[in-house]
């Protein structure tokens, strides 16, 4: 009887051992499902920013497209002076600065300031200042130009050969011809408003 109790009692501990770990992992599973699951990736709010800026950044792009797809206005430039001759004959009696550039040309762009100053400093009927463009540029590109960085002076393209007439071989190059056309100074290169006056003067007080 005694004996039988033992077993008895050993078998109830085992079940109430099971018992226990069985209620020990649904308290561990209650738990579980009762935490805030975390979301995996990007939340809903995110991803609408994302997609919104995403379209702002298409917009711009197409509006850049489309404007420089738009036609130029060639109305806006201003018009070139139309060489008759690589002698300039139409300005006999002028002392004439003959400014040899293209538009990729970076020392060209820093002549431009001499040249204004020979501009402002000289009388019109006596020095006539004229930039003329490679043929390699355009008109377009040259009108442009002219625009873009004030040349308030004759710019022209080459139809008539000057590069070839004067020997241009780099630009800039300068040229200054005396009133009767022939050439008094050439220049290879930047030449400053000072050293284009010394020349001028050379001539003007003959």
């Amino acid at each position: 009887m005694t004996q039988k109790k033992k077993k008895e009692s050993w078998k109830e501990k085992r079940r109430r051992a099971a018992l226990k770990h069985q209620k020990t992992l649904e308290a561990e599973h209650l738990r579980r499902e009762r935490e805030p699951r975390k979301r995996k990736g990007f939340s809903r709010s995110k991803v609408l920013s994302i997609g919104f800026l995403v379209l702002i950044v298409l917009v711009i792009g197409v509006f850049a497209a489309l404007q420089n797809t738009q036609p130029l206005n060639t109305d806006e430039l201003p018009p070139l002076y139309t060489l008759t001759n690589a002698d300039f004959s139409e300005f006999r009696g002028k002392v004439v600065v003959i400014d040899c550039f293209a538009t990729w040309c970076r020392p060209c762009i820093g002549e431009i300031p001499h040249l204004n100053e020979i501009v402002n400093n000289y009388d019109g009927s006596e020095v006539a200042v004229i930039s003329v463009g490679s043929s390699s540029d355009s008109e377009i590109e040259l009108r442009q130009f002219k625009k873009d960085y004030s040349m308030d002076w004759l710019v022209a393209r080459d139809t008539v050969e000057v590069f070839n007439k004067y020997g241009v071989q780099a630009i800039p190059t300068i040229v200054i011809l005396d009133q009767t056309g022939n050439i008094h100074y050439q220049h290879v290169g930047l030449a400053e408003a000072s050293l284009l006056s010394n020349k001028i003067n050379e001539l003007l007080s003959d």
